[in-house]
Order: C-alpha cells, then sequence, then structure tokens
C-alpha cells in the first residue's frame, strides 16, 4: 500500500515538473517571438530624412540636406559624406538588436543610455532623424559597449560583442547592436566627404 502511494506521489510529481518545464519553454518561446516582432524604430520613407543630429554631453553635430547634398553645419557649412549618412539612414530604419536585455529608466544610466542634456551621469549618444521642419522622425542613444559572456575556462577577458542601445524616450528593454554604432562620433571629422584623390 505504501508503494503505490509513494508511485502515485512520484508520478504527479514527474508529471508536475514536466507541466512546468513545458510551461518554462512556452514562456520562453513566446518571449523570443515577442523580441522578433518588437518594432525598434518608427515605420518612415528615407525621402523624409532631411536632418541628422549627433549629440553628447559634450558635443553637437547637425548635418542639413539640401537639394540632394547634405552640409555639416557650422560656420562655414562642409560637405558631408553621403554615403555614411545613408548607411546610417538605413541601419536605424531596419534597426534590429542581436540581443535583449529587460532593464527599465532607473537601469539606464549603468548602460550610459540616458539622453544627453548637458549634466546627466551615465549619458549616451543621441542619434536623431528628422524631416525638413526639424521634426524629430526616429532616434535612439547609443550607450556603452557591450561585452560577451565570459568562458570561465578563458584566462582572457571577455570581447567586446556590440553596443547597447534603447530608442529615445522608450522605457526598455535594452537591446545590444553587434555593428554599425562602434564609430558615431559627433566629430566633424568623422562625416566629412570623402574626395579621392588623383
Amino acid at each position: 500500500m505504501k508503494l503505490k502511494i509513494f508511485l502515485l506521489i512520484l508520478s504527479a510529481t514527474l508529471v508536475g515538473s514536466g507541466i512546468w518545464l513545458k510551461f518554462q519553454e512556452r514562456k520562453e518561446i513566446l518571449a523570443a517571438v515577442e523580441a522578433i516582432k518588437r518594432q525598434w524604430m518608427p515605420d518612415f520613407d528615407l525621402n523624409t530624412v532631411s536632418e541628422l543630429l549627433i549629440k553628447t554631453n559634450r558635443e553637437s553635430l547637425l548635418i542639413k540636406k539640401d537639394a540632394d547634398t547634405w552640409f555639416i553645419q557650422g560656420e562655414t557649412p562642409q560637405r558631408a559624406d553621403l554615403a555614411a549618412i545613408g548607411q546610417l539612414v538605413q541601419r536605424l530604419k531596419s534597426l534590429k538588436p542581436t540581443e535583449e536585455v529587460t532593464a527599465g529608466p532607473s537601469q539606464f544610466a549603468g548602460f550610459e543610455l540616458l539622453e544627453p542634456d548637458g549634466v546627466a551621469q551615465g549619458a549616451g549618444t543621441l542619434v536623431e532623424l528628422r524631416d525638413k521642419d526639424s521634426r524629430r522622425i526616429a532616434a535612439i542613444i547609443v550607450g556603452k559597449q557591450s561585452f560577451a559572456r565570459p568562458d570561465p575556462q578563458s584566462p582572457f577577458p571577455p570581447s567586446p560583442n556590440g553596443r547597447f542601445i534603447v530608442p529615445a524616450g522608450s522605457s526598455g528593454p535594452v537591446g545590444v547592436v553587434a555593428e554599425g554604432f562602434d564609430s558615431i562620433s559627433p566629430k566633424v571629422e568623422a562625416w566629412l566627404e570623402r574626395r579621392e584623390t588623383p
């Protein structure tokens, strides 16, 4: 009789464990599907982009389109690199992080993802696309470097695997983008037109 009760309890435990594992697996699958479906940038027409603002707590750079030419704004406007701007705008339109991190606004400073306001500690780099009337079309904050998970077998520190990003005004999650945002800079030299030397 005791053996029957023991076997019954064991069966119930195994069934319960199986159901719990299936539930966890389903939760993970649903989370992965949700991450794939999540839209990180609003849908926008590439042709409506007429301004690009790159801003940190210390520096700010505005690039404007005039007809088909982009100019870096300043005392003397300089021609900007059309290919570099086009590449950045396209990346933002199709932005899809390689990884997501569950984090809210109270944790953004740790990722250097606060919007730059000139004083905030933990501010990142704002990259903002605007229309011809200087209205925001889409914007992200690019934060500090992300690193791969450490390998306990390796004596070497983990290598960088991208940058943390979050859409401006978002409450999370935080994304990791593997490439394309490492060289984002508000420095004029980074955006000057590349002229081929004869």
